[in-house]
């Protein structure tokens, strides 16, 4: 009698909890009301509701580990951009974006001083952005680590008739490692940053740019014009932009 009694209570917890569940996720979806601010523009309320179903639907990176060394962002704070859509921009929209580096994704914010967000700019190719100077573009391009094609934001750092350059800034998580022996050390989960140049010519889908000196100077006619172009001091996007502009008027 007394295991029966259980199995009743058991069933009817579990039949409570469930539908306090349903109501409360009912009670949370909103079928009217105003666009949310920062939607791409052009969006009517209906798109916009169905915009972020399809966000919400689809799956996520998550991570939970708590004391994870490093940041999915190379820079955290939200910046004011340009978005344009189709190659039109639309002046007076103030719009802030930060990359996270390990979705790849551009997240929307209506302040500077946002701390998260869970908006992000469309995906696709017909919609792209302008970060103090630097576009963002989603494109195609022959990936380094896997040699096949993979589509991602690049960021365009140099942009000729013959030659484009972009860098593709990206971070990856490594989990935790604990130490196998005494003599070994442990690493805790992090992320870390990667950062890879490619390269299109006469509009090819952007393949990856090997920047080493030996590398460099193959690309030029005139090799004795690339020893001394090669001979500069600077950043490598500094380098980068002045050797591809010498190559563009070879």
């Amino acid at each position: 009698m007394k295991t029966n009694q259980l199995h009743y209570l058991a069933i009817l917890i579990f039949t409570c909890v469930f539908s306090t569940n349903a109501q409360n996720l009912n009670g949370q979806i909103k079928t009217t009301g105003p666009a949310p601010l920062g939607l791409a523009w052009g969006q009517t309320d209906q798109a916009a509701i169905d915009f972020f179903t399809n966000l919400t639907s689809r799956p996520k990176k998550i991570l939970t580990a708590k004391d994870i060394n490093g940041s999915p962002y190379f820079n955290e704070e939200f910046k004011l951009a340009k978005v344009y859509y189709g190659g039109r921009f639309e002046d007076g929209k103030q719009i802030y974006i930060r990359h996270n580096a390990y979705s790849d994704e551009l997240e929307m914010a209506t302040s500077p001083y946002q701390y998260a967000s869970e908006q992000i700019l469309l995906k696709t190719k017909e919609v792209f952005c302008e970060i103090e100077g630097v576009t963002f573009k989603l494109l195609p391009y022959i990936s380094k680590s896997s040699g096949q094609p993979e589509i991602g934001y690049l960021q365009s750092i140099f942009e000729g008739d013959t030659y484009k350059v972009f860098l593709n800034q990206t971070k990856v998580f490594m989990k935790q490692q604990p130490a196998r022996t005494s003599l070994e050390r442990s690493f805790p989960p992090r992320f870390v940053d990667s950062e890879v140049y490619y390269y299109s010519v006469n509009g090819d889908t952007p393949q990856y740019l090997n920047t080493s000196k030996s590398k460099l100077k193959k690309l030029f006619k005139d090799k004795g014009k690339a020893k001394d172009l090669l001979k500069m001091k600077g950043s490598d996007l500094e380098v980068l932009k002045n050797i591809f502009t010498a190559l563009e008027n070879e």
